[in-house]
């Protein structure tokens, strides 16, 4: 069986107030790279995972980051 890789990117909101938290939590979680954020609290966010499984758990884990309004799956391609 061929390996598989799961690439996703997501866009989080969170409080502009807490950017800079945010970020070092953000760097925290496995997989996740921030490529882009700008001042007003938009943060992108790109995984490379090894299944749909781990996306969901590193999905939750940004949720639940403190400051994030929310996070959202924006795109997701298997090679």
């Amino acid at each position: 069986m061929p390996d598989v890789v799961h690439i996703s990117s997501l866009l989080l909101r969170a409080d502009p107030a807490k950017l800079p938290s945010v970020l070092e939590d953000v760097a925290g979680v496995p997989n996740a790279e921030v490529p882009m954020s700008d001042e007003n609290g938009k943060i992108i966010v790109t995984l490379e995972t090894d299944s749909e499984s781990e996306i969901v758990e590193s999905l939750t884990k940004l949720q639940l980051i403190d400051g994030v309004y929310s996070a959202s799956l924006v795109y997701h391609q298997m090679d």
